[in-house]
Parts: C-alpha cells; structure tokens; sequence
C-alpha cells in the first residue's frame, strides 16, 4: 500500500497505478465487446433463421411419416 495514500486516507483507485487499471481494464471491456459485436455480425447473424410461421410449424409437426420408417 502506498504510504502517501494511507496518511491522507485517499483510495488506492485516485493513485496513479489505481487510474492506470481503471484505463487499462475499460480498455479491456470495450475491446471484448466490439470482438462479440464482430463475431454476431460476422458469423451467427448471416444464418438462416428456422420458418416458425404457425402453418410451417403445424406442417413440421404434423407430417405423414415417410415411407422408410413404416418398413421397420
């Protein structure tokens, strides 16, 4: 601990080395979600998203079984 911090009582975070993480760990933060910003846009935003219209999902649910399955 600093002993000039601890005579005047001043928290460790108004010293220098408290401002330099404060930036450092901002900096830290910001650039981990500008990298998930990049990965949404890049690679999970292009794919095609399922048909969950009311008559796609009865027409999913209720499908006649194909003719391979009734063979077993």
């Amino acid at each position: 601990m600093d002993t000039a911090a601890a005579t005047t009582g001043r928290s460790w975070f108004r010293s220098r080395g408290g401002q330099r993480f404060g930036r450092e760990f901002a900096a830290i933060v910001i650039l981990k979600l500008f990298a998930l910003l990049l990965i949404w846009f890049v690679c999970i935003r292009p794919q095609p998203r399922a048909d969950t219209a009311p008559a796609a999902v009865a027409d999913h649910l209720l499908a006649p079984a194909t003719e391979a399955a009734h063979d077993r």
